[in-house]
């Protein structure tokens, strides 16, 4: 017989990953946080960006600029996210390196409208109750496509319409009675990411009726309350960001063209019930080249026609000076 010797064994260190912010306006930069539990010296950290496989429930992990030979900070930003997107950190020291797992999947959240890819929400709010049903469809240019979720209690999962719904060509009718409401997108089989919404689900009470997607500057935008019967409720009084906009209580809350001030979160009471609150996003109004060329044109044109009266003058009366006749 030997010596005895005693192994300990540890877990594998494990990053922590987190992003800030979670959800951010199309063009804005993304800040990726990475820790090691438990806490140690010597990491180097490795950043990638999830790229969905097509007819699969899982990602391909591609180095972002700069990483791959990992980076000293913790820390790491992306410029300019325009979409929603998927990131996973790990970290590895020593040679030859020895790696933590891969973290889970953090997802950043963009109110890009419409994106190459898009999901479509039927009804069209972000309140529902459990007990109907909800249409989510997925378009663009990809003929395979799977929603995802991130559940309220933020666990990713598969969105398995076999399970929760029916398919109808591209649309997945959610059964009533489902559980959990969450963040949706959708992934494509090209390996694009969706706009994401946020649905929520409950069992009484009432609901306020807003937009799923972001509205842009300019449009209508009509907010109501309704009970677990559809029944459209008046003398009803509405709030944005927890103030009252009017006390004459009515039926509807119309915008007839909204503007940045209008974002925030809105809810609505009636005989002493509240709906949840949702957050109403505003984006600007992008002008199309026809537009903003006659724009230019409306305001140049007379400028221009001022200045060659102008110029048409000073050069009679200089002819007229000289003695020389001029004729238009």
């Amino acid at each position: 017989w030997s010596d005895v010797v005693r192994l300990t064994v540890l877990c594998r260190p494990q990053p922590v990953l987190s992003v800030s912010p979670s959800w951010l306006s199309p063009g804005a930069s993304v800040t990726l946080s990475c820790e090691v539990k438990p806490p140690s010296a010597g990491w180097r950290f490795f950043w990638y960006k999830a790229v969905p496989k097509p007819s699969s429930s899982s990602h391909n992990y591609e180095l972002l600029p700069g990483s791959s030979n990992g980076t000293q900070q913790n820390s790491y930003i992306v410029h300019g996210q325009k979409h929603t997107a998927g990131y996973v950190c790990r970290a590895g020291r020593g040679e030859p390196k020895y790696y933590t797992d891969y973290i889970s999947l953090h997802v950043v959240f963009s109110s890009a409208f419409p994106p190459a890819a898009s999901l479509r929400v039927n009804p069209d709010r972000v309140q529902h109750f459990r007990s109907e049903s909800v249409s989510l469809s997925c378009e663009g240019n990809s003929a395979e496509w799977r929603v995802k979720r991130f559940t309220e209690t933020h666990h990713l999962s598969d969105f398995n319409c076999s399970t929760w719904g029916t398919m109808t060509g591209s649309s997945c009718i959610i059964k009533p009675f489902w559980s959990d409401g969450g963040v949706f997108w959708c992934e494509s089989g090209s390996g694009e990411f969706s706009n994401a919404v946020n649905i929520t689900v409950q069992d009484d009470g009432i609901i306020l009726e807003s937009p799923v997607h972001p509205v842009t500057e300019g449009d209508p935008v009509t907010l109501s309350c309704r009970t677990k019967q559809q029944k459209l409720l008046s003398s009803v009084f509405f709030y944005h960001n927890n103030t009252l906009l009017q006390n004459d209580g009515r039926e509807e809350l119309k915008i007839s063209a909204v503007s940045k001030s209008d974002e925030g979160f809105y809810r609505c009471e009636h005989s002493g019930q509240e709906s949840p609150q949702s957050w109403m996003s505003v984006q600007a109004a992008v002008s199309s080249p026809v537009s903003s060329l006659f724009l230019v044109l409306l305001i140049v044109g007379p400028v221009v026609g001022v200045l060659l009266i102008i110029l048409l003058i000073l050069l009679w009366r200089y002819r007229q000076s000289k003695g020389e006749s001029f004729f238009f």
